[in-house]
């Protein structure tokens, strides 16, 4: 039986440095189709850098 896509889904976002997933969190599908950007702090790279939205493993 295969499973509805849910509106809410959980996202990882990742460093574009150090390419390391840093953060989780979850976005509605339905408002926002484009790839979430925002400026994170990376501990490995100590300073606020570019993250990227990437699926969960």
């Amino acid at each position: 039986m295969a499973s509805k896509k849910q509106v809410v889904e959980i996202i990882a976002l990742a460093c574009s440095e150090c390419k390391r997933r840093n953060y989780t969190t979850t976005k509605n599908r339905k408002t926002m189709q484009e790839k979430l950007e925002l400026m994170k702090y990376c501990k490995w790279e100590r300073k606020h850098t570019m993250h990227k939205e990437t699926k969960v493993k």
